[in-house]
């Protein structure tokens, strides 16, 4: 392995919270589309893609543990950590049809999801200087 590489669990911890970061912002469109009224019959995509996001951030969690282990910072795991702790609470919510809680908790969600993004990033860059 090159000294310029990542190593491959911080490679992958990377593409995991991109592929996260994907699903949720299509979550987020599908969400806003089914709640204007404009394509309600989307429910089950949303819902669909939901529990593909959900595995990819519990992916991204296992990944961001293997991280944590090599830098010694745990602050990116306990942040992929509660991704999916929180989108088990959204599936919930959605199945008890609290929609507005849902919403609010949706956007919240892609949010954080969107946040591990660089937050990965800076983790390689910690690794690299580590090498």
């Amino acid at each position: 392995m090159a000294e310029s590489s990542p190593s491959p669990s911080v490679r992958r911890l990377q593409v995991t919270a991109g592929v996260t970061a994907v699903l949720a912002l299509i979550q987020l469109v599908l969400g806003l589309l089914i709640a204007t009224g404009i394509a309600g019959q989307l429910r089950a995509v949303h819902g669909g893609i939901g529990y593909l996001t959900t595995l990819s951030a519990v992916v991204a969690a296992v990944f961001a543990w293997q991280v944590a282990k090599l830098t010694g910072a745990k602050g990116v795991f306990f942040h992929a950590l509660s991704l999916p702790v929180l989108m088990i609470v959204q599936i919930g919510l959605a199945e008890v049809h609290l929609e507005i809680v849902h919403i609010i908790l949706g956007v919240l969600i892609v949010a954080g999801v969107v946040g591990l993004v660089p937050m990965a990033a800076k983790q390689a860059a910690t690794v690299q200087a580590q090498a």
